[in-house]
């Protein structure tokens, strides 16, 4: 034999000469658009089926669902003080933060009794501030009451 000789797969040989030989295609191209295809009417005919499932169930649901009671005017609301964002609740975190900080910008730029029996009183930041740069800090032992309520 010689170089040109080709094998096919009967065990035959033929000559390279003449003849035209070639790989057979394996790939049955028809047989994978149609599996293709069956696949596609197969996951749409289940889609459809589901979707009709899902309908009974929700119709079936609805119709075991009690009625309703005629007193009933709406939800009921949960008891104060109600979490940001419940049902209910008016107020934002914005809001809350801003009137937070409304109150606190108050009550720092005021005068009033932190403890009127003791005659604790609270005065705005920048008088305090001037006042520790005119006269310094005097500090106050504590009494020996106060001394008591703090190991307690």
């Amino acid at each position: 034999m010689s170089n040109a000789d080709i094998h096919n797969e009967r065990g035959a040989t033929s000559s390279g000469h003449g003849a035209a030989a070639h790989e057979p295609n394996t790939v049955n191209i028809p047989g994978v658009v149609k599996f293709l295809v069956a696949l596609f009417v197969a996951v749409a005919a289940i889609a459809l089926l589901m979707g009709g499932l899902f309908r009974y169930f929700d119709a079936r649901k609805a119709e075991e669902a009690p009625p309703l009671s005629p007193l009933a005017t709406g939800g009921r609301l949960p008891p104060e003080p109600r979490l940001q964002g419940a049902p209910g609740s008016v107020s934002s975190p914005a809001e809350d933060i801003r009137r937070f900080r409304e109150q606190e910008d108050q009550t720092l730029d005021s005068y009033g009794w932190i403890d009127e029996r003791s005659g604790v009183i609270r005065i705005p930041i920048e008088q305090a501030k001037k006042l520790i740069v005119q006269g310094g800090v005097s500090v106050t032992q504590p009494s020996a009451a106060q001394d008591a309520e703090k190991k307690q």
